[in-house]
């Protein structure tokens, strides 16, 4: 069975406080795999270090069979390119326009005409239900919802192998927020890309994931599928899924 991303023995530490200790993790092509635990626990950290945005201390990632600390800088970059991201925020360019954004790593990344850059960006617009006509409107005139939308149709236009979402849903409307699932699913079901998320959003949790991974002090102590979460009897798990204010995150 082979593996877009495989993670093994990873740490990650800042001076004296140890943030990642030994996580491990496999994706498979298609596959959504969903990270959950408290805050500051680490999760941002971990997509960073196997973007290579953070150095680890220790332990291996791979993407693709390549380990990637081990790759030549322009191999590395070259490997990187198939990933894309959405950002929490969406990270829009304020002062690219919609087309320019979405278009950046086809022109900047791949070397592609802007004519043909452009063709492909507006099909992925379309992919995220986005009207030709935004084009050319800038990030500030668009919605939360909408610079979203346009955030996910550049982390696909590349056609990457894996994307890595950080919170998705965070501070949409539950309208909203049904629609970034849904395309997310559509990235992983229709499109074949494979699926890193972060989220503290429980509907959106049991709508976009295959498996589950709970990260907790620096380790990822709870590994299951959607059905196996719900049914669970882990009381870190139990607490988190319920949100109860009684239980072994909140036991001192």
């Amino acid at each position: 069975m082979s593996f877009v991303i495989e993670v093994e023995n990873l740490a990650k530490s800042f001076g004296k406080k140890a943030v990642l200790q030994d996580v491990s993790l496999k994706i498979q092509a298609g596959e959504s795999f969903v990270i959950i635990g408290g805050s500051g626990t680490g999760k941002s950290v971990l997509i960073k270090c196997i973007l290579r945005l953070i150095d680890i201390d220790s332990g291996v990632v791979r993407i693709n069979g390549k380990n990637i600390n081990d790759l030549p800088q322009s191999e590395m970059l070259k490997t990187l390119l198939k990933c894309g991201v959405l950002y929490q925020g969406g990270a829009l360019f304020d002062s690219l326009n919609v087309v320019d954004n979405v278009s950046f790593g086809l022109v900047y990344g791949y070397g592609r005409s802007t004519k043909e850059a452009y063709k492909i960006a507006i099909e992925k617009l379309e992919a995220v239900d986005l009207d030709e006509k935004i084009a050319y409107a800038f990030p500030a005139e668009l919605s939360g919802g909408m610079k979203k939308r346009v955030a996910l149709a550049r982390a696909i236009a590349t056609n990457p192998d894996v994307i890595f979402f950080d919170e998705p849903t965070t501070g949409l409307d539950p309208i909203t927020s049904g629609t970034i699932n849904e395309l997310i699913v559509k990235c992983t079901k229709e499109m074949g890309i494979s699926a890193l998320s972060i989220t503290h959003d429980i509907n959106s949790l049991k709508f976009i994931s295959d498996r589950v991974g709970l990260l907790h002090e620096g380790c990822i102590i709870w590994e299951g599928t959607k059905k196996e979460l719900m049914a669970t009897d882990n009381p870190y798990v139990q607490q988190f899924i319920t949100g109860s204010s009684v239980g072994p995150f909140t036991t001192k």
